[in-house]
């Protein structure tokens, strides 16, 4: 090789490294954040609880079901970068953040900007489905105009689960690396549940009271009742409703079951649930309730339905003698009439049916409180 392929081999080989410094550089640019701060580079970390053990439908969303292995446990975040210069840029979309051993880990790493701030927002039980934005022009006329784009669309029906929320606005670069962004969530659905007693002491050897089925309906007793959609405005905690075409009717049974009917079938009616063991009262069973997995309800804030009914199937058997008895009540004329009692999300109604010997003496009262995890505080009676 003479002396000029040498250096032109030389040269040529210099060039292919600083390509490939130029490559990898690049490649981790792109991973970065703009404005980053490289003397500390703090990384974004989190932490996160859930007022007193809140509870949800299918499992609880509280610290057990968010650090737990199921695939929606822990919690998606979105995070607004508010540059010096006014314009706002997207650092977080749907990040899953899970429990990883002893801390909350996510995977696209990201890092403080050195200046500006950032909003965070929070909804657990996680789904990658989840996009925050702006609502859709057929509803752009309610948005709220301090917080416009910071709206998640729930079709409840399509995934029924207590939803909860959390924000930390306007945060900046900790002084402390060991300093976490802390999300304390709060629940954006309204409970209903129930329990069922006898409005007469029941002796030894006297009468025995089986309750076959519950339903809550609309109209009749096979229409639903709520909206089933909604935006949620995570700025906030507001909603929007709307009507996606669902409405379900909300039915309990000792199996869990009625007939053969199939998934297909419950997702378009609404779900079967399972009434508390064993479904009687006697003189030492003195109380029925839905207060079993998967048996509360979650309702979308919002207007009162036009119509919500109760129908009770129970039986009486006193000796040899047993009696079917069906009854029913209008639950609004038991909700309160000087207030919207859908309208916020985090409260807790407990209807409490009380079944007789004598059908005519069937009684219906309500509790409402605010719903901070198992606890119902504040409860007034209706």
């Amino acid at each position: 090789m003479n002396l000029i392929n040498y250096h032109k081999m030389k040269f040529l080989r210099l060039a292919f490294y600083v390509l490939i410094a130029q490559l990898v550089l690049s490649g981790c640019a792109g991973e970065a954040v703009e404005e980053t701060s490289s003397s500390s580079a703090s990384e974004i970390n989190f932490d996160a609880y859930v007022g007193r053990n809140a509870s949800t439908r299918s499992d609880v969303t509280d610290m057990n079901f968010l650090r737990s292995g199921e695939w929606n446990a822990g919690f998606g975040v979105f995070a607004r970068y508010n540059h010096i210069d006014g314009t706002i840029s997207s650092l977080m979309d749907t990040e899953h953040v899970t429990w990883r051993e002893n801390h909350w880990g996510y995977d696209h790493i990201r890092f403080w900007p050195s200046n500006g701030n950032v909003d965070f927002y929070a909804f657990a039980p996680y789904s990658p489905q989840v996009r925050m934005g702006s609502l859709p022009n057929s509803l752009a006329n309610q948005a709220d105009s301090n917080s416009p784009d910071t709206y998640i669309d729930f079709p409840s029906n399509m995934s029924p689960v207590d939803l909860v929320w959390a924000n930390q606005p306007k945060q900046t670069a900790p002084k402390s690396p060991n300093s976490k962004v802390q999300f304390k969530f709060k629940h954006a659905l309204i409970r209903l549940g129930f329990d069922i007693t006898a409005n007469q002491e029941l002796e030894e050897k006297g009468a025995v009271i089986t309750v076959d089925k519950v339903i809550l309906y609309g109209a009749n007793e096979t229409s639903g009742i709520f909206l089933m959609a909604g935006h949620l405005n995570l700025k906030t905690g507001d909603w929007v409703p709307y009507n996606n075409g669902y409405s379900w009717f909300y039915t309990w049974t000792p199996t869990g079951k009625v007939g053969d009917k199939n998934d297909e079938q419950l997702k378009k009616d609404g779900p079967i649930y399972k009434l508390s063991a064993p479904p009687l009262l006697d003189h030492t069973h003195k109380i029925i309730t839905n207060d079993v997995k998967d048996s509360y309800i979650f309702i979308i804030p919002q207007d009162p339905p036009k119509n919500f009914n109760l129908m009770i199937t129970y039986r009486v058997q006193q000796g040899d003698l047993e009696e079917t008895v069906t009854v029913r009540k209008n639950l609004l004329d038991v909700l309160p009439k000087d207030r919207n009692p859908f309208g916020g999300g985090g409260k807790a109604y407990t209807f409490h049916f009380k079944l007789s010997l004598d059908p005519v003496k069937f009684d219906v009262t309500t509790t409402v409180g605010n719903w901070i995890g198992n606890v119902v505080e504040d409860e007034i009676t209706i």
